[in-house]
């Protein structure tokens, strides 16, 4: 009973504290009044009960009755508002705890709507990494049963390919010979392909080869073999393996600085090799300016960084096509070279910036910044490039290339031997494109400037405040135009 009587009084001080109480004490005064007048009144009718009873007689004196009368009056007055106190706070906590009830509920709603959007994002983000999963999964069954099948067949088709190169009779340009070739090339490059896209760590698969191509180059030249002698062929030439990518698998014709289209010395290793450097080359689109380094052997497998170079250009090409991004220099940039006995390739092209959200993301497995509307990224090839990269020992990266603000300087040569001098300030507006005006005016500032000379035009000297260097143009009869010499696959001006 204890218990029971310090559990009421602390469920009383919670809903005390809470604020609630729908407990209407029960009038016991009154009652017990009424019973007692009753009981006053009954004494009053019967005479013979009071005197057996021994009770005093000046207690049924009028004054006295009129007394226990109004007490009871009281005692019920008192009663009555204590109870309807009681009920309005009974009724005040009712439509508070239904207001709390209701606050509550649209609580718990917002919430489970919430919740709800959370497991849609969660399950969306887990159904597209899964699908792109399951794509390269598929593939890769795929792949492996291609290989498992056609390993038969593709040496019956490397065999004829081979003896009919070798035994054909070509035609005055060599076109027989040439189709023979690129044709054994491209099964070659698809049995490479389809062996990578099989293993499990493409990174160690080709880590794997190129180990297995030093170890070659090491037993020849402690035996003193020759190259040719080896089983396999344990380098190749990075200048061949990029023009490969380009003409065979790309279809592009590339052309000589003069623009002269599918150069001989393209086709001819060891007239490639005699070419002077830098070998500058365009294509007949006017989409590509490649500059190409003298470069080492690169052990390993060429058709890795057929691949790996394929990729990033198709990427470029993408952008380089979209009206938005259209420029009138090559919108891609190629360059080959070797420092510290690494071989490096950076390859330019005119797009949208990569967000630093997408930089830790840009080479994982099914990412693609590509998934607006109707272009729909696969998210495999930066990461094929990622793994070749990384099996090559190399590194892979990407930087965004933002304008600034630089002011020019102009010596403008007339006929006569009079000289102006003119300074220009390029800045940017507010989607960080270029506008020129003339330095020190009022001038609104636009995409071009232009000037009327009162003389002929004999020379131009440029110059850069945050660049020494100046390009000195000789102007000749009728319209030409230069870009910045200085800078040939990113030019930083135009003039015409």
């Amino acid at each position: 009973m204890k218990d029971s009587n310090r559990a009421e009084e602390t469920l009383q001080t919670e809903d005390h504290g809470d604020k609630f109480i729908f407990r209407i004490r029960y009038p016991w005064r009154t009652l017990l009044a009424a019973k007692l007048l009753l009981f006053y009144a009954l004494l009053l009718l019967s005479p013979a009960l009071v005197s057996s009873l021994n009770i005093p007689d000046f207690i049924f004196l009028p004054n006295y009755f009129t007394a226990a009368f109004a007490v009871f009056l009281i005692l019920a007055w008192l009663d009555f508002r204590h109870f309807t106190r009681q009920q309005k706070k009974v009724k005040a906590s009712l439509q508070q705890l239904w207001t709390s009830n209701r606050q509550l509920r649209q609580r718990a709603q917002t919430s489970a709507s919430h919740t709800d959007k959370l497991k849609l994002f969660i399950s969306d983000k887990l159904l597209e990494y899964m699908e792109y999963d399951e794509k390269y999964l598929h593939f890769k069954s795929i792949a492996a049963e291609v290989r498992h099948n056609g390993v038969i067949s593709f040496d019956k088709v490397q065999s004829a390919l081979t003896y009919a190169a070798s035994h054909s009779l070509p035609d005055e340009r060599g076109n027989n010979a040439m189709l023979y070739q690129q044709a054994l090339v491209g099964m070659r490059y698809l049995w490479d392909l389809l062996d990578l896209s099989t293993t499990d760590n493409m990174a160690l698969h080709i880590s794997a080869q190129v180990s297995r191509c030093e170890e070659l180059l090491f037993q020849a030249e402690l035996q003193g073999r020759a190259i040719s002698e080896l089983p396999l062929l344990p380098g190749f030439d990075p200048q061949r393996a990029l023009l490969d990518t380009l003409m065979l698998h790309l279809g592009v014709t590339l052309c000589d600085a003069q623009g002269n289209p599918q150069p001989a010395f393209l086709y001819d290793q060891q007239t490639l090799a005699e070419q002077p450097a830098p070998l500058l080359l365009t294509d007949s689109e006017g989409l590509y300016h490649i500059e190409l380094q003298p470069c080492n052997p690169l052990p390993g497998n060429a058709n890795h960084m057929v691949l790996l170079l394929e990729n990033l250009l198709r990427n470029a090409q993408f952008f380089a096509t979209k009206r938005q991004y259209k420029s009138r220099f090559a919108p891609i940039a190629i360059r080959l070279w070797e420092a510290q006995q690494c071989l490096c390739v950076s390859i330019y092209n005119r797009g949208p910036h990569i967000s630093d959200e997408s930089r830790e993301q840009i080479f994982q497995l099914g990412f693609s910044t590509r998934r607006v509307r109707e272009h729909n990224g696969k998210g495999l090839g930066l990461y094929f490039a990622q793994q070749i990269v990384q099996g090559f020992d190399g590194d892979i990266g990407f930087d965004n290339i933002h304008n600034h603000h630089e002011r020019y300087h102009l010596r403008l040569e007339l006929a006569g031997g009079e000289v102006q001098n003119l300074n220009l300030d390029v800045g940017l507006n507010s989607a960080g494109e270029p506008l020129v005006r003339l330095a020190d005016s009022n001038e609104e500032a636009a995409k071009q400037w232009e000037l009327r000379a009162p003389k002929r035009l004999q020379s131009i000297e440029v110059s850069r405040r945050s660049h020494p260097q100046v390009a000195q143009l000789m102007l000749a009869e009728g319209t030409s135009q230069w870009f910045d010499p200085h800078h040939p696959a990113q030019p930083q001006w135009l003039i015409s």
